[in-house]
């Protein structure tokens, strides 16, 4: 279902060469997945533990409904400490600062800035909620 909802979604990829495309992709992780397996299955306990959670954390970053939450962490030492949460959630572009009521990690938060400033200079205006 998802790759007829894709194909139908990119109209400048063919059909054909889509599918084509998936295909090779999957099969690649599919392997990619085998080998990793068959690596860790001879690896101690703390290294599959490790992996696994290296894992998780990637696909968590990949996925968009928990991409801003997965990257959260990253903005606070990319930063050197709470960022400002930027959305632009039904076009209102307004971000909130650390300390404010309104102040939470959330699937909707788009950007992460450093400064006030930064934001203000993307088009981004405090939010008064």
């Amino acid at each position: 279902m998802g790759l007829v909802v894709v194909t139908v979604a990119v109209p400048e990829l063919s059909p054909r060469n889509f599918a084509m495309l998936y295909l090779i992709l999957m099969a690649f992780a599919y392997l990619v997945g085998l080998v990793l397996l068959a690596v860790l299955r001879f690896s101690p306990d703390w290294m599959r533990a490790l992996v696994t959670a290296v894992a998780l954390y990637v696909i968590a970053l990949l996925n968009p409904l928990t991409q801003a939450m997965a990257s959260y962490p990253i903005h606070v030492a990319r930063c050197g400490g709470l960022p400002i949460l930027a959305t632009n959630f039904a076009a209102a572009k307004s971000y909130s600062v650390p300390g404010s009521g309104n102040y939470s990690v959330s699937p909707l938060n788009d950007r992460a800035f450093c400064t006030e400033e930064a934001a203000k200079a993307a088009g981004y205006s405090r939010s008064n909620f």
